[in-house]
């Protein structure tokens, strides 16, 4: 099970946006993979210019297939104009469960159960799941200056402050979280 998250130029139009999520969203089949749900995020502004763009649209994908599919979708991406920058990742136990969690108690609130559980973000091991998605709570973890604070400062467990660190590089590449803050530049 693999999520990719990746960035299309600000400047198509809705029906081009279409036509290049679904041409991904083709290749991933077309290679032997199955995908799962496809998120669009929508235009978003970006935390730092990227290829001197300002904005991008945003789409999140999880789907499933053997390693290869990885392989020829990466090769897309990277000759395709229209996207700026994109995230690909091997889906491990803990975001297993938090994709599980998230997506079954929505799916359960959609089919119209009464009083639906809330959406808790899930824990695994006494451990709340760090996403990279989650920008605001990872903005706890950085200080004025755009810094990744010190486990010292966080007062957090190593394996944590590992997680929250990974889980800030995600972000950055995806220019949701911008390495130096706006004062400092």
């Amino acid at each position: 099970m693999y999520e990719l998250t990746y960035i299309l130029t600000s400047v198509l139009s809705s029906d081009q946006i279409s036509d290049v999520v679904t041409k991904i969203t083709a290749a991933v089949e077309n290679a032997g993979g199955t995908v799962k749900r496809v998120e669009q995020w929508g235009m978003k502004r970006l935390a730092y210019p990227v290829a001197k763009k300002r904005n991008g649209y945003y789409v999140n994908m999880y789907f499933e297939g053997p390693g290869t599919v990885v392989a020829r979708l990466e090769r897309l991406l990277a000759i395709d104009d229209h996207v700026l920058r994109y995230l690909t990742l091997a889906m491990d136990k803990k975001m297993l469960a938090a994709y599980q969690t998230k997506w079954l108690s929505a799916a359960s609130a959609d089919a119209g159960e009464d009083s639906p559980a809330p959406v808790e973000l899930p824990v695994v091991r006494g451990q709340r799941y760090i996403d990279y998605k989650e920008v605001e709570y990872l903005q706890r973890y950085i200080n004025e200056q755009g810094k990744m604070m010190p486990r010292r400062v966080t007062d957090v467990s190593a394996k944590r402050q590992r997680a929250i660190t990974r889980a800030i590089k995600r972000a950055r590449h995806l220019a949701l979280i911008p390495y130096v803050a706006d004062a400092v530049k």
